[in-house]
């Protein structure tokens, strides 16, 4: 894949040194490198005219970095009559992709892809496959570290139980422990919540005993479960489900890679009263500290006709803190909230994301709330900073932390009758200007991003084009 750069302007949180002594060391952020004795911001490289990944028809894409930095790419394309098509694009060393097809021997549709990229050039790619006969199965296909990857050849390669499962997640440490999540169809009447996990590329898989073994409580249906995991081993999974009532999030823990936890029904964050609003991409989701801070937020209708932002965050020494109420909201709690998602920098910093319509006008913004490593709001949930275009709708925003501390938002915003995507990139220091990836003129949507691998590179990824012709394009941060 030949790429065309973009040299975007010098970012305006960029550090230019550091004290007033000559020969101190240049400090940059992680936007931006050494140069000549200034630090120079990392730009973009956007994709070249016409240049894309997939073929048309492409929807629902997901990103990585293997750890030796190099992108994996995997989508779904509408094939023929009944069946959808699963692609990964994986990079190599000198920039370009080759791709793999890992569902070829399967029958059905494939859809609801995600990729992870693992340690020592592992990567793993979880599936729902649907079948003509109404069943819908996960599969797993896996890269070994010699490059090799291994696909599943039929139905007897499920990673599921029995014709009914799907929303497969997948997490994964540095030491190459890998965790996968899914929605699993138990007894004559429950989804419940399924864990699968492998302490180190190669190693057999530990499975759930039988397909009643869930996280989640026996009460009607689990809902798009998320996973996330920190280096020491802490591991977090959020969910919604109903508890004979409205439907609550609920959350699943680890500490320093022991057991799950298995919450009762009455056991969740989310304040009682009104009920979990369903997000299309996934509600609530998790995020977790290198300390074992943790968060879990997601959008709840409030009793008074919105839907806001919750937000449930737990200490250094596991002690929760939940919405007392549906009063205590995280936003304003005006108009319809959507797509909330959190994220910790290395040093305990932590953001929130969000899109929100606050005064029912159906265009929406972009916001964000950032706390310090102390725990105080730089801008809180009620104040948070607007980072799409002012007038634009902007929705579906993606958050991402690398390990540096870069900070990087992608978002998909409609301006002059047509949505593109946008991304601001920044840290604990502040966030720089938009910067528009996506191609003048063509529509855009559903970003997906990741920042990994030596040098801490960073891709956005989206789908472009009407839905017929649409394509996976991509731009990096090298």
């Amino acid at each position: 894949m030949k790429r065309a750069a973009l040299l975007a302007l010098a970012l305006s949180f960029v550090v230019t040194g550091c004290g007033e002594d000559p020969s101190s060391p240049l400090v940059c952020n992680a936007w931006a490198v050494a140069d000549g004795g200034a630090c120079r911001a990392r730009a973009f490289t956007l994709p070249a005219d016409g240049e894309a990944l997939s073929g048309p028809g492409a929807r629902r894409v997901s990103v990585a970095f293997d750890s030796e930095g190099r992108a994996l790419v995997v989508w779904d394309e509408a094939g023929a009559v009944n069946v959808d098509e699963l692609f990964v694009a994986e990079e190599d060393a000198g920039g370009g992709f080759s791709l793999h097809e890992p569902a070829e021997a399967l029958e059905g549709l494939s859809s609801q892809g995600v990729v992870l990229g693992g340690a020592a050039g592992d990567a793993v790619v979880a599936w729902r496959q649907a079948g003509g006969d109404g069943s819908s199965r996960v599969f797993v296909s896996e890269r070994g570290t010699d490059g090799a990857w291994i696909h599943p050849a039929g139905e007897e390669d499920s990673f599921s139980f029995g014709a009914k499962a799907y929303e497969p997640r997948v997490a994964a440490r540095p030491s190459g422990e890998t965790l996968i999540v899914w929605n699993q169809w138990y007894d004559p009447e429950h989804y419940g919540v399924a864990l699968a996990t492998r302490p180190s590329p190669g190693a057999p898989w530990a499975m759930p005993a039988s397909a009643t073994d869930v996280l989640s409580p026996p009460s009607y249906f689990s809902n798009a479960p998320q996973i996330t995991v920190n280096d020491r081993g802490d591991g977090l999974i959020s969910w919604y489900q109903s508890g004979g009532g409205p439907l609550m999030a609920f959350c699943s823990e680890r500490f320093a890679g022991g057991a799950f936890s298995r919450p009762a029904v009455d056991d969740f964050l989310s304040a009682p009263g009104g009920e979990i609003d369903s997000d299309q991409i996934a509600n609530p989701k998790p995020a977790l500290a290198f300390d074992g801070r943790a968060a879990v937020t997601w959008t709840q209708h409030d009793g008074g006709g919105a839907v806001a932002i919750f937000l449930a965050t737990r200490d250094a020494e596991g002690a929760w803190t939940r919405p007392a109420s549906l009063a205590d909201t995280f936003s304003t709690g005006e108009g319809e909230s959507r797509d909330a998602r959190a994220a910790f920098g290395p040093s305990g910093e932590m953001y929130v994301v969000w899109s929100q319509d606050e005064d029912d006008s159906g265009d929406p913004s972009v916001y964000l709330a950032q706390r310090a490593p102390g725990g105080e709001w730089v801008h809180p949930g009620k104040q948070p900073l607007v980072l799409s275009t002012p007038g634009a709708q902007a929705i579906t925003p993606i958050l991402v932390v690398g390990r540096s501390g870069g900070a990087l938002v992608a978002w998909s915003e409609r301006v002059d009758g047509r949505f593109r995507i946008a991304a601001r990139r920044g840290g604990p220091e502040g966030f720089g200007a938009i910067e528009i990836l996506s191609t003048p003129g063509e529509d855009a949507f559903w970003p997906a991003a990741a920042i990994g691998g030596p040098g801490e590179r960073a891709v956005v990824a989206w789908i472009e084009g009407d839905p017929q012709i649409a394509r996976v394009r991509a731009a990096f941060v090298e």
